[in-house]
């Protein structure tokens, strides 16, 4: 049997200000659904946040509504499950009537005592455990047991819901969402663990054949049978977040690994040099997101707005010199009490201002500039 394995698409995400709704759509219309048809997966499995928030925009609601048409429309079933940026009660509300058409949404944790049987064209088949994201609190109520202590004890307490209804026939996969102790993080993850308090042991999965996860969004191991597909797209410009995939599995006796590499219709990309060197470049790929780092030895005037001429898609500029004056200034608290108590003039202000943030001394001509400036618009105002 083969199962294509995604996850994390958070559909609707926004990175610094910018929607990734058209990289998200270019993901689905031109990767996804070009590699259903290409490798004939039969099932795909969506391992957990499906949309960045419970309460997902519009345009994010309608492209997955017509990601499952399409995933129906070929005749592929789907096994997803609730994430913890999805909103459980929201994801589906007809779900009964998508099973018809081979889509399974699961969203409670008393669905790993129900699993999915899927049967193969070639008449092979696997049983599919969903474990949606949960909390601690809601493993209580389901269980009855108030002296969980952590999310590993619920996953162990939980497991055990399936361990009567595991085949000794055909493979036996968990599909869950949770941090697997040792996994590599990344920035684009909102965290669901303090310390080790949330982590998931990797030898809890040992009773199955394959367990599909979600929540981490670099694509790896995670210990014997586990492993995460990671994100499609790229959320930070963190260096730890890798290249990214989908997982195309062959399972029989054994379980065989296909790597798929995902084009992204922009890349984000760390950018470093001084001004002049970043407005130098080669025209290529300065469509891409940008995390800009000037290192001029002083103040560019207005360089987002001059960058942006030669990267459209810039998201983030940092100014070396900016960042190390203020650093060696310190936290400026005398002069911000001065400001506070109205005891510091406006010229000191100035001076100090140039000194800390600019890096240079003010010149008697500086000083008398400002002062006369500022006499004007004060009277003005008055």
């Amino acid at each position: 049997m083969k199962i294509l394995h995604t996850s994390d698409w958070h559909l609707g995400k926004i990175v610094m200000a910018q929607s990734m709704l058209d990289d998200q759509k270019y993901f689905i219309r031109n990767a996804f659904l070009n590699a259903l048809d290409e490798y004939r997966p039969d099932v795909i499995v969506l391992a957990g946040d499906i949309f960045d928030r419970g309460v997902a925009p519009v345009p994010a609601i309608a492209l997955f509504e017509e990601t499952l048409y399409s995933v129906a429309e070929r005749g592929i079933p789907l096994i997803a499950i609730s994430g913890n940026h999805d909103s459980p009660e929201r994801l589906i509300p007809a779900a009964r009537l998508l099973r018809s058409s081979g889509i399974y949404l699961a969203n409670s944790i008393g669905d790993i005592a129900e699993p999915v049987d899927i049967t193969a064209s070639d008449g092979s088949r696997a049983r599919f455990f969903c474990l949606p994201y949960f909390d601690i609190s809601t493993a209580k109520r389901f269980t009855g047991n108030d002296e969980i202590k952590n999310i590993n004890e619920a996953y162990r307490l939980l497991t055990e819901y399936a361990a009567d209804k595991l085949s000794p026939e055909f493979p036996n996969i968990l599909v869950t969402h949770c941090t697997v102790a040792g996994a590599i993080t990344c920035d684009s993850e909102s965290a669901i663990s303090v310390g080790g308090a949330q982590q998931v042991s990797s030898d809890i999965f040992g009773a199955f054949d394959l367990a599909c996860l979600g929540h981490i969004h670099s694509p790896q191991r995670a210990g014997g049978c586990a492993r995460y597909s990671g994100s499609p797209l790229r959320y930070s410009f963190d260096r730890n977040e890798r290249d990214k995939k989908m997982l195309l599995y062959d399972v029989s006796d054994s379980v065989n690994v296909t790597e798929i590499p995902i084009s992204p219709l922009r890349e984000m990309r760390v950018v470093k040099g001084s001004f002049e060197e970043l407005m130098d470049v080669p025209d290529n790929c300065t469509d891409d997101y940008i995390y800009a780092v000037v290192d001029d030895d002083h103040l560019i005037y207005e360089p987002m707005s001059r960058l942006r001429i030669k990267y459209p898609n810039l998201l983030y500029l940092e100014q070396l010199h900016l960042t190390r004056t203020v650093q060696a200034a310190g936290d400026g608290s005398d002069t911000r009490r001065g400001i506070i108590s109205d005891s510091i003039s406006d010229e000191e202000i100035f001076m100090s201002f140039l000194r800390d943030i600019c890096g240079v001394e003010p010149t008697e001509d500086e000083i008398s500039f400002f002062s006369e400036i500022n006499k004007r618009t004060g009277d003005d105002e008055n």
